[in-house]
């Protein structure tokens, strides 16, 4: 180990970046505290940005057993002041390599901070990278609205795919109406194809378990392709789904139809059936003439006919319903 410090100190820049990138490549078994120390040192001084480079990526290799106080806290001052825009990138993905050890308040705020602010597109996309690997422990306020700020707004397709895969990782935090209105709208608006599939991801992480989500997904009126891109692969929503069709607002309810109409055979179910015959007697046109439609595609089997048959007696409000929908069915 000591050649490769006494390497660290060499004149020329790239013996002292081949010095740290050796060590990198050793992982945590370098991770002692005279390496540590020596990469910091080259971290915070070193006059070529190569070497500072080569420092935080070596740190980022060694993984959790590198998220020292002192290791972030270089990091952390790269992040925010270096003046090349490739150590800063590198100092961000090395907090993403150390994963949730590296998820401090400090760290939080510093990639935060470059996600709104920093010019380089690349450094942008890093942090985004490294909440992502960070997870649950990176749900914070302040990254959840930097992340959806990003969604929404920054002209790099990479930074908005990132982000949106970050929130989809954060879960019951992240599942905020601010969020979910980010996502729908990449979903609905964007114009690369990575950034609207990130974001249905997303929505399919968020949307089943909270069904409070859900309904503020709904609520922004999505199209009939958007519902069958988040909804086609995610039965778990089917509960809070079939919930929404009592919901006070029509228009909540229509979009419920709609959307375990685009379940496909998740939602051909008794129970999902049933449901949709009594919104046949909707108080509202629209979702009457959608629950018609949706009782007339949906991939139901005879059984599933028989079983809605069996279980509805003739006194009940959706019995004519049923028994029309049955005949239809059954030809």
């Amino acid at each position: 180990m000591h050649e490769y410090l006494a390497r660290l100190q060499d004149p020329n820049p790239s013996v002292r970046q081949e010095a740290a990138w050796d060590l990198g490549r050793m992982g945590t078994a370098a991770a002692t505290p005279e390496v540590l120390g020596a990469l910091i040192q080259r971290l915070r001084k070193d006059e070529d940005w190569v070497v500072r480079m080569a420092a935080a990526e070596a740190m980022g290799e060694m993984g959790k057993a590198a998220a020292t106080p002192e290791v972030l806290g270089a990091l952390i001052q790269r992040l925010r002041k270096d003046e090349d825009w490739v150590v800063r990138m590198a100092a961000a993905e090395a907090m993403g390599e150390m994963g949730e050890a590296a998820a401090t308040p400090e760290v939080l705020g510093a990639l935060a901070e470059r996600l709104l602010q920093d010019e380089a597109g690349g450094v942008r996309e890093a942090a985004a990278k490294a909440l992502v690997q960070m997870g649950k422990t990176a749900a914070t306020p302040e990254v959840i609205q930097a992340l959806s700020q990003c969604l929404r707004k920054d002209e790099d397709k990479s930074v908005r795919r990132e982000a949106a895969w970050a929130l989809g990782r954060m879960g019951t935090a992240a599942a905020t109406p601010e969020v979910i209105g980010a996502l729908a709208e990449r979903l609905l608006q964007d114009e690369e194809g990575w950034v609207r599939w990130a974001a249905v991801w997303a929505l399919r992480q968020l949307l089943p378990a909270h069904p409070e989500a859900l309904r503020n997904f709904l609520c922004t009126r999505p199209a009939p392709k958007a519902l069958e891109e988040v909804f086609r692969d995610s039965p778990g929503a089917v509960p809070a789904l079939r919930a929404l069709l009592s919901d006070p607002d029509p228009e909540v309810r229509l979009q419920a139809v709609w959307a375990l109409g685009a379940m496909g055979e998740a939602a051909a179910t008794p129970e999902v059936v049933r449901d949709l015959l009594l919104r046949r007697l909707d108080e509202d046109p629209n979702v009457r003439t959608a629950a018609l439609e949706v009782l007339r595609e949906l991939p139901v089997s005879p059984e599933t006919v028989s079983a809605v048959l069996r279980d509805i007696r003739g006194d009940e409000p959706e019995a004519a319903e049923a028994t029309a929908w049955a005949l239809e069915r059954l030809g």
